[in-house]
Formats: structure tokens, C-alpha cells, sequence
């Protein structure tokens, strides 16, 4: 298997396995461009992917300078480069001070001699990431340690022709190159999986999300003896009325989107013959689909980019059961009610104007996480964005530990998880900045919500 290994043995290695070429203590990775993608789906189902979004992680090794990131626009809502900085042993460790989403993204300068980027025809773009601390466009600047870069893609459009390029927005993901400090020769690295070998009737399955890289990574995230801790109040049933409360700060090792802001809701153990209720009025967004430019042509009056509710296995490695996003919510005169109950499909009783969230395996914990995505070049801009009823408006201040609405925040510092108590009270400071898009949410009986709906269930 070609694979990224260790500085020390590398000279070592090679004498072995000459497809062996370059390296890095640890971890090790396939040697090909963003070995692991995190989604719904496969292995790839870890930090608590969105369901309509793509996540693809390319490791950047301490043995190169620069990372070159080639590609074409993707037809897609949203995309991003960020980069996260890592420890003395790789693990994330802080999110590099700038990221680069679409529409702050230079697009390639045309010229005749250059070909277009794919068949799509859509505009080419080089990214850079790089130790060397410039300031040029397109450009994110990390530490010496080991770092990782993700691209992350929300809500491709659809391809009519059926291309096979759906999930990357009908474009290739990009190519990748890496340039050492000493100038030597540059390494190229196309999209994963790698092609299949020239010769021979049968080979590894060719795939993303291998399973040694998938360790890798993860290995790296939850060393052995990691283990998330929960409070004995997890295990307590909660009291009817539900809470969300956004972290002041997410945990850096979940590798959050700067472009996200979450607010987190602790449901406690699943309660036999009860649902959870949630109603809140819907965000808007664009309906039409961007691609360049972005962001779609009509958006400029919409609340925000993306928001979605999502439910997850709060055990590692943090799998997502479901989400509904806004797209596929079912709002009635501007509002939308949720239903999470604990059955296999979509139970036949619950009205079609009502949205359902499966529970999933009561063996494993949860934690609902609500986003709302509102790109910006930097969180100081939150005081600013027009939408007054953001989750970001809750964290104003908090990137600089200077929350204006301290009493509305929760400390959510992984391993340890934030106490129920704690979310609860912040909750009501939360609802009054958000209004009537907070989540209002509670535990119902069924012969409730049957009888009289979501109003039956959260009347106060």
C-alpha cells in the first residue's frame, strides 16, 4: 500500500517498499489527495458529519512547506478550506487564524494557454497552505507542526446528467501538491482512491476512507485511554422542557466549521412511550443552488447560508443518526415541527406537516446539534450580520473569551461533556436572543401529542 510513514524510518522503509516515499512520524495515510472523507456513510461516519454535506480531510505533512490545492468551482451551496494546526503528537490543537470559503476564494487568472479545469467549464482556483507566513490571496498560513486541511462541501446540486460526481458539486475534488522546504521535487497527489495497478487480476478494493487511514486519523483524535466523560446527570431522566445552548468555544478536536455555530440540546435517556417535540419558525435560505458565483444569484435577502438539526450518537466516534436540513423541512405558515421518536421508519400516525427524527440505538447517548451557517471573514463580524436572530448573535465575543451574553454559553471541553444542568441554564437567556427561532423543545406522551399536536406538548 503506498502510504505516508515516518521521517525516522523512512530511509529504512524504502529499501523495503519502494512505492514507500515520503512521511511524517504519525500518522501514516494513503499516499493520495484527502485519503479520509467524513460523511454519513461507510467508515467515513465520525465527528458528527451533516448529512447533506461532505467533509475531506488531506493530512500536511512537517516534512513539506507548501500545500497547493488546484480544482474547479463545485456546483454546491457552500464550500471551504480550513486548516487546523496540530500538537506534538498531530491532534488538533487550534484552527489556523484564516479560512478560505467561496465567495473570498480568487478564482485562477484566465489564460489562453490554460485549459479549463474540468468539463464542467467551471473556473479553476489554486489554494495555498504554507508555513511561511505570507499574506497573498488564497492563502492560509499554519504552524510547524503537523496540520490538517479540510474541504468541506454542503448541498452539491443535482447533476442531470448523472456524471458521478454528484457529492463534489460535478467537479473533481482537487489535486494536491507538496513542496518541500529544500526545493526538491514537488510531489503531485490526485484524488483518492488511488487507480487500479497496472497489471494483475486482482488488487485491494479501491476506495476512500480505508481502513488504516480511517485508524490513522482517529487515532491520532482519541489515543488509547481516551474516553469521553459524562456527567451522572446523563443518565437522569430530564424533566419535560428541553434545552439548547450554543458552547462558547466548540471543541477544537470535533474540527469545527468557522463558518457554523451550533447550539446542543442533552435529551437524556430515552423515555418508553414518550416523543421529543421541537418548534421553532425556519430560517430562511437560498432555494436555488450556487455554484459560481457565490453565493446563488437571488440569496442576498435570505437569513443565512445553511441550517440544519441533526441527531448523533454521542459515543466515539461520534456518529450522526439523521438530520433534516432546511431544505427538507416541512414548515407550515413559516414554522416547522420535529418529531424524534424511537421507531425504525417513519411511524404511519404522525401528520405529513410534521417532520420526523429517527432516535436511533438507545444504547448510545445523544447529543442534537442545531447549525446555522452564516459565512464570514472573521468572527468579529458577528456584532454585524444582519440576521438578528443567529445563533452567532448568541456567541458575539466569545472567539476572543469575551462573550457578551456570558450567562447564554456553555463550556463544552472534550473529554468532559457539559452538564444537562448547565444547558438548561442557559436556555432561556438563549431563547430570548433568538426569539421564535429557538428550538422550543420537550418530552410529550404520544396520547398527548396525538390529541392536541405540538401545541398540547409545549404549552407552558
Amino acid at each position: 500500500m503506498h502510504v505516508y510513514v515516518s521521517a525516522g524510518i523512512i530511509a529504512a522503509a524504502s529499501l523495503i517498499n519502494t512505492d514507500v516515499a515520503w512521511a511524517q512520524a504519525s500518522p501514516e495515510f494513503t499516499k493520495c489527495a484527502w485519503p479520509v472523507e467524513l460523511s454519513p456513510e461507510g467508515s467515513g461516519n465520525f465527528l458528527a458529519p451533516d448529512d447533506r454535506a461532505r467533509y475531506w480531510l488531506m493530512p500536511f505533512d512537517t516534512a513539506y512547506q507548501t500545500m497547493e490545492i488546484a480544482g474547479a468551482y463545485p456546483n454546491a451551496r457552500y464550500f471551504s478550506f480550513v486548516a487546523y494546526d496540530g500538537d506534538a503528537t498531530a491532534r488538533p490543537s487550534d484552527t489556523a487564524a484564516v479560512h478560505l470559503y467561496d465567495t473570498i476564494i480568487a478564482p485562477d487568472e484566465p489564460s489562453s494557454d490554460t485549459p479549463p479545469a474540468d468539463a464542467s467549464g467551471n473556473d479553476s482556483f489554486t489554494v495555498y497552505i504554507t508555513r511561511e507566513g505570507t499574506t497573498a490571496a488564497n492563502t492560509i498560513n499554519v504552524s510547524s507542526n503537523y496540520a490538517w486541511v479540510a474541504l468541506r462541501m454542503y448541498v452539491p446540486s443535482p447533476d442531470p446528467a448523472l456524471g458521478g460526481q454528484a457529492l463534489t458539486g460535478g467537479v473533481p475534488l482537487p489535486t494536491v501538491t507538496l513542496y518541500g522546504a529544500d526545493g526538491g521535487q514537488p510531489e503531485v497527489l490526485e484524488p483518492c482512491p488511488l487507480p487500479a495497478p497496472p497489471e494483475g487480476d486482482w488488487y485491494p478494493v479501491r476506495s476512500v476512507n480505508k481502513l488504516t487511514d480511517v485508524n490513522s486519523f482517529l487515532q491520532v483524535l482519541f489515543p488509547p485511554g481516551f474516553e469521553l466523560n459524562q456527567p451522572r446527570d446523563y443518565d437522569e431522566p430530564a424533566g419535560d422542557r428541553l434545552w439548547f445552548a450554543p458552547p462558547d468555544k466548540p471543541p477544537i478536536v470535533l474540527m469545527p466549521n468557522p463558518d457554523n455555530k451550533y447550539i446542543i440540546m442533552i435529551p437524556g435517556p430515552y423515555q418508553p412511550g414518550r416523543l421529543i417535540v421541537i418548534h421553532a419558525k425556519a430560517a430562511t435560505f437560498s432555494s436555488a443552488y450556487a455554484g459560481p458565483p457565490y453565493p446563488a444569484p437571488g440569496s442576498e435577502d435570505a437569513d443565512m447560508r445553511y441550517w440544519s438539526v441533526c441527531n448523533n450518537d454521542f459515543a466515539l466516534p461520534i456518529s450522526t443518526v439523521r438530520c433534516l436540513t432546511d431544505q427538507s423541512v416541512v414548515t407550515t405558515d413559516g414554522y416547522y415541527t420535529i418529531v424524534m421518536s424511537d421507531d425504525l421508519v417513519r411511524p404511519d400516525w404522525l401528520p405529513a406537516d410534521v417532520n420526523w427524527l429517527p432516535w436511533g440505538d438507545e444504547q448510545y447517548p445523544k447529543l442534537i446539534f442545531y447549525r446555522h451557517m452564516i459565512p464570514v471573514v472573521d468572527e468579529s463580524e458577528y456584532a454585524d450580520i444582519p440576521f438578528a436572530y443567529a445563533i452567532q448573535k448568541v456567541v458575539v465575543g466569545c472567539y476572543e473569551d469575551a462573550c457578551i451574553h456570558p450567562e447564554a454559553t456553555i463550556k463544552f471541553t472534550l473529554p468532559d461533556l457539559p452538564p444537562r444542568a448547565e444547558v438548561t441554564q442557559a436556555g432561556p437567556y438563549v431563547q430570548e436572543i433568538m426569539g421564535d427561532y429557538y428550538p422550543v423543545t420537550a418530552w410529550c406522551d404520544k396520547s398527548t401529542f396525538e390529541s392536541g399536536g405540538w401545541e398540547a406538548c409545549l404549552a407552558e
